[in-house]
């Protein structure tokens, strides 16, 4: 589980009940029972360090913010080492880091190859919205088809401007399933697929993102 949802399951006892949802946009009551949730998920991860990725097929974001015709596969991409980044526009934390992101792709694109997974909505207006998105005026409903998530994530594009790949996770969230993606998290794969980092559980701290651009560094 994230240590920053721990850190703040450990000082609730110090913020009113009024405060708390306040600040998060959910009652204390709620707030446990999703990271119950998270710890289920987590649980159910297959992807591991020191084993081979999970192989899986997606359609990726064509350049017209549409779900393509085109699959890509993992086991098929370039035979070079690959660092993944799963995440979605309605998490603020993930948006924060972004442009971050952004820069390590830059420093390391010539060695390695990097693909956006767009996963499950973290904090969606049917469900846990928060009063940051509220504020940046981030208001969408959890996608029930692939158009409605390609239709999020090509905002999230156009926002961050962003140009490698994106595969959209398909409305079961398998993807998501099989490596506890959401809201966030980020991966680095060798050259023969297996990983040889996996950053905790989201929502992570920045400094993971420095651990992430070691393990490029040493991956690549």
């Amino acid at each position: 589980m994230s240590k920053m949802a721990l850190a703040m399951r450990s000082r609730m006892h110090e913020i009113s009940d009024a405060e708390f949802e306040s600040q998060l946009g959910l009652s204390k009551a709620e707030f446990l029972e999703h990271l119950d949730e998270m710890a289920a998920i987590e649980a159910r991860c297959i992807a591991e360090t020191g084993m081979p990725a999970p192989d899986f097929t997606a359609h990726l974001l064509d350049d017209d913010g549409e779900v393509s015709t085109e699959m890509l596969t993992l086991s098929k991409l370039k035979p070079m080492p690959t660092g993944l980044i799963f995440g979605c526009y309605t998490c603020p934390i993930f948006r924060r880091q972004t442009n971050r992101i952004k820069e390590m792709i830059r420093r390391y694109e010539q060695q390695i190859q990097f693909l956006f997974v767009y996963v499950v909505e973290a904090h969606p207006t049917d469900g846990w919205n928060t009063p940051s998105n509220k504020v940046e005026n981030i208001m969408y409903r959890q996608p029930q088809s692939l158009s409605e998530r390609a239709a999020i994530a090509q905002a999230w594009r156009d926002i961050f401007e962003l140009q490698n790949p994106i595969v959209l996770d398909w409305p079961d969230n398998r993807i998501n399933e099989a490596y506890s993606g959401s809201p966030e998290r980020l991966y680095v794969l060798d050259f023969e697929r297996v990983v040889r980092f996996k950053s905790e559980q989201g929502p992570y701290d920045d400094s993971h993102l420095d651990d992430w651009a070691k393990a490029l560094a040493n991956v690549s």
